[in-house]
């Protein structure tokens, strides 16, 4: 410890002396508290005295108590103490110390000051460094095992894909050219020279093979591999896979962060857990860093599409910062602000200096029956009580954020309004009388994040007025989604899937993966008629045919009411003028690499 630590354990000891306000005190007690020796206890009073954080007069003669007077108070050396910690990257840190003060004050001070350290940074070389604050790390980020859309997002600023599907079209990443023959059962993929991972290793069809393999063997899409008889390398920078089966889609999956390219030999040299939190790929931008206190990404000056404008992005993990009172953005800066914050600062005024990108989320906030589970929610009865029970209009008018507005499905414009008004109390209660139900403790998870907690607490009190008793258990996402025994006994799983820029392979993804929160609540019959219908899907070219196919999973699934839609969100990104080039991908994200910064003379 330092001085100003030893500073902090007298001052905390004593929070109820008044600052500069003498009193006496035996150097035996200072030595105790301080754990120290006597001597070193005298030295450590003169380096605080030297500091200005102290007074003290030392007792004359032995037996005589010595005089001490505080000249910082714990609150103002406990913020000075997080400033620094901030200061030197240790977030996380500072956020544990500002976490032992009660008073809310100045956890607000210090999020005031937290809050101007976001936004655009430039030093004397003209290079930019973004800063923005979210509310949890990010330290998965292996693409073969990605589960939430933040994550997915990282991968694509950190990886690429043979190619790419975007604004309806495919195109070149690493395959500069790729072909099938007409069974659509041989793909092969020619590959770029000269792209080189960010470790500086030059890319080869080794690595492709490499990453193909790896997902067979240990990837939970093991739907989309399985499909895979073989991957053989015809050339330094040309490959040939064999699918068992005719697959149109093949193509569309290979554009989706799954199957993004490792270099073959770095998983095996830093460990799998290593690799899962600072990945290397060939991407625009590489991690530097990324632990409990901050992400650290920056440009590759290599990339093969070219470098990008911003030379470093540093994401800060401020828990619940959107939730927070004092967050606000500071006119100089160039900020950047996700969801919720956007609408703290519309209600407070404060976004005059923003540019403001906002768009209805496809996709939808759900509640998931598990019907594979034997119990009292195989009554047809049951499941409709909680779906006339539930007015997810007042949910989103008690829960507010960005829930938008009462959903049917997961796209928007399907819109049934029948079945978003249809709450219906008395009728609920009717039916739970006569669904046999009689007091079982149902068991309700979901996974941590704030809104998924808020909904799930809103849907038991919801549940508990029709006399249907809900336990909820909360979980970290990685545990829910590979842990198959928690959903094996969970009765109902609140969660959430937002379609990527391929909805219809989102929504493959959902009935068909195993560890799918859908999928895994299915009936044997239910899942036939999934897997059935994911084969037709498979055959089919056209992505609105595609999407009619897989509209009648999902209408199968509602007539049952064994998979009830809540609401659709608002996507919302707030950023100042000066930062050009940010549209919202179909996750509600922007692409870092074409952000660019208009300088101002």
């Amino acid at each position: 410890m330092d001085v100003h630590d030893y500073y902090g354990q007298l001052r905390k000891h004593y929070i109820a002396v008044p600052k500069r306000q003498r009193f006496a005190v035996s150097m035996e007690e200072l030595s105790e508290l301080l754990s120290c020796t006597r001597r070193n206890t005298q030295m450590l009073l003169h380096k605080m005295t030297e500091l200005g954080l102290v007074e003290w007069i030392p007792g004359r003669g032995r037996g005589n108590l010595s005089q001490l007077a505080f000249l910082k108070s714990y609150r103002e050396l406990a913020f000075a103490k997080a400033q620094e910690l901030v200061e030197k990257e240790k977030i996380n840190e500072a956020w544990k110390l500002m976490e032992q003060f009660e008073d809310q004050a100045v956890k607000a001070e210090f999020m005031a000051w937290l809050t101007r350290q976001f936004g655009l940074r430039q030093d004397t070389e003209e290079k930019d460094v973004l800063r923005f604050p979210f509310y949890r790390p990010v330290l998965r980020l292996d693409p073969a095992y990605v589960s939430r859309r933040t994550e997915s997002h990282w991968v694509e600023q950190i990886f690429n894909t043979l190619v790419k599907f975007t604004q309806g079209a495919f195109q070149p990443q690493l395959a500069h050219y790729w072909e099938s023959n007409e069974e659509h059962t041989q793909w092969s993929f020619f590959l770029r020279k000269g792209v080189r991972f960010h470790h500086g290793k030059r890319m080869t069809a080794r690595d492709v093979a490499f990453t193909f393999k790896r997902l067979m063997a240990s990837s939970p899409a093991n739907w989309q591999t399985s499909m895979i008889e073989s991957v053989t390398i015809t050339g330094t920078y040309s490959l040939t896979i064999t699918l068992k089966e005719p697959n149109a889609l093949f193509i569309h999956s290979l554009c989706t962060e799954r199957f993004s390219i490792v270099p073959e030999h770095a998983v095996e040299l830093g460990g799998a857990d290593d690799f899962s939190r600072m990945p290397i790929g060939t991407g625009p931008f590489r991690l530097t860093r990324n632990d409990e206190s901050m992400l650290i990404a920056e440009a590759n000056e290599l990339y093969f599409e070219g470098c990008p404008h911003l030379n470093r992005i540093e994401m800060w993990v401020w828990p619940n910062y959107e939730s927070s009172g004092e967050w606000s953005v500071p006119a100089q800066d160039s900020q950047l602000a996700y969801f919720e914050a956007q609408l703290k600062q519309q209600a407070d005024g404060k976004r005059e200096q923003l540019e403001q990108l906002e768009q209805l989320e496809q996709g939808s906030t759900y509640l998931a029956f598990n019907l594979a589970k034997k119990g009292t929610l195989q009554s047809l009865k049951l499941r409709q009580a909680i779906h006339y029970g539930l007015n997810r209009q007042q949910m989103i008018a008690d829960l507010g954020g960005i829930r938008e507005q009462a959903s049917t499905g997961f796209l928007e414009d399907e819109m049934d309004t029948d079945y978003g008004s249809s709450y219906d109390f008395s009728y609920a209660v009717q039916l739970v009388s006569e669904s046999g139900y009689a007091g079982e403790m149902l068991k309700l998870y979901t996974y941590e994040m704030p809104s998924n907690e808020q909904s799930a607490e809103w849907t038991r009190q919801a549940c508990e007025k029709l006399g249907i008793r809900i336990e909820i258990g909360v979980f970290p996402i990685e545990e829910l989604v590979a842990c198959a025994e928690h959903r094996k006994e969970a009765d109902i799983i609140l969660g959430g899937e937002v379609l990527g820029e391929q909805p219809d392979m989102t929504l493959i993804e959902l009935y068909k993966s195993d560890t799918s929160f859908v999928a895994s609540g299915l009936r044997p019959e239910d899942r036939a008629f999934v897997d059935e219908h994911i084969s037709l899907c498979l055959r089919e070219q056209q992505q609105e045919a595609r999407l009619d196919i897989l509209m009648r999973i999902q209408e199968r699934l509602k007539q049952q009411f064994s998979l009830l839609f809540l609401h659709h969100s608002r996507q919302l990104v707030g950023h100042h003028q000066s930062l050009q080039g940010i549209a919202l991908n179909a996750w509600g994200n922007i692409n870092y690499k074409d952000v660019w910064v208009r300088r101002t003379t």
